[in-house]
């Protein structure tokens, strides 16, 4: 069972946060409100970004971005901020659920910078239910579960994480990655609760 791009792109937009509540963490309040946002949590979206790397042998350098996602906020942390206390605590929680897809590969970055993340849920593998027996990115399970189109531009996709400020187009594009996870996590929950 698949879904073609065709079919994909027929589905409304995807639902994703307004500008005013992705929040580029750079000033003491912009820590104060995240802080505040997950203090109650069980779950948050996660994603990172990198800077590609086109050439052979070109050693990555990233992640470049962590975005953590709350049902009202997007929170994008730019690499000068990867070691505040707020963020290593939250990475490192056991007790906050930090869903995403593809999330072995963001460990293994972290850890490259002295970041531990711990009680990672990977969405990847959470649709055997719907027929898939392999791996499933967030486009498809966006489809699945929401009903609805993210579009995922390869410009975006492509462009230089590591450089500041991120235009409207790459904030946008981050924060519906960690936004969409956490949604994806919430309906698959849904459904659970349904079988039951």
């Amino acid at each position: 069972m698949s879904i073609d791009k065709a079919t994909l792109t027929q589905l409304p937009a995807f639902q994703g946060l307004d500008a005013q509540q992705i929040i580029d963490v750079h000033q003491p309040e912009h820590f104060e409100l995240f802080e505040q946002q997950i203090q109650h949590v069980q779950a948050v979206g996660f994603d990172t970004e990198s800077k590609p790397t086109f050439q052979k042998g070109e050693v990555q350098t990233g992640p470049h971005l962590i975005q953590i996602a709350t049902e009202d906020y997007a929170f994008l942390f730019s690499y000068h901020q990867f070691q505040h206390p707020a963020l290593q605590r939250l990475l490192a929680s056991p007790d906050i659920l930090k869903v995403g897809f593809g999330l072995k590969n963001d460990r293994h970055l972290l850890h490259k910078h002295q970041l531990q993340l711990e009680a990672m849920f990977d969405l990847s593998h959470q649709f055997k239910s719907f027929g898939y027996r392999n791996q499933v990115g967030i486009q498809t399970a966006v489809a699945l579960l929401l009903q609805q189109y993210l579009h995922k531009s390869k410009r975006v996709r492509l462009s230089n994480w590591s450089q500041q400020p991120l235009s409207i187009m790459q904030r946008t594009y981050a924060a519906n990655d960690a936004y969409a996870s956490l949604k994806i996590y919430l309906a698959l929950q849904q459904e659970k609760l349904k079988s039951k």
